[in-house]
């Protein structure tokens, strides 16, 4: 009896820290290859809005991905496209028709803004859980769900235009 006191109450004391809960996300099950269709609605300061269509797909758990502008007439038909390397930069192309030409994307311009919107072409990548910190804070709900929050700090030779991020 008094074991099983002792192993509830070590229970209740035990927290997950924010690097467990990470490589908890990361170890999930994800598709290999995947598909899908997003808009992106993107909004300014006084409130004026414009739509983005793009077909993506995503080959090698996103090691490979493609993403096809659709939507609206002017970005119609680029392309982008990202080779992740285990052993050296990623690699990034974007297919611009209207000038039939294919622009390098130089790992120091991960950081920029991508198609105009708040995504920068660093938030396409994936990230190793070593090259960063976390550090758990408070639970919070959203949307009536328990959510775990995490502050993520990339370490200096992680190259991350980033200072600091928060995940839920």
């Amino acid at each position: 009896m008094k074991k099983l006191i002792f192993t509830i109450c070590m229970g209740l004391g035990y927290s997950q820290t924010g690097f467990e809960i990470a490589k908890m996300v990361d170890e999930k099950p994800s598709p290999i290859d995947m598909s899908n269709k997003t808009k992106m609605v993107l909004t300014n300061s006084k409130g004026k809005s414009r739509s983005n269509a793009m077909m993506s797909k995503s080959m090698d758990g996103n090691k490979k991905q493609i993403i096809w502008f659709l939507e609206p007439k002017d970005d119609k038909g680029v392309a982008f496209l990202k080779i992740e390397h285990d052993d050296k930069d990623d690699e990034m192309r974007m297919w611009l028709p209207a000038f039939k030409k294919v622009r390098r994307i130089s790992s120091k311009k991960k950081g920029d803004a991508f198609m105009g919107s708040d995504l920068s072409y660093e938030d396409l990548s994936s990230r190793d859980l070593e090259e960063n910190e976390y550090k758990r804070l408070d639970d919070e709900i959203v949307d009536g769900r328990d959510c775990y929050v995490l502050e993520i700090l990339p370490k200096k030779e992680a190259k991350s235009s980033y200072s600091k991020h928060v995940s839920w």
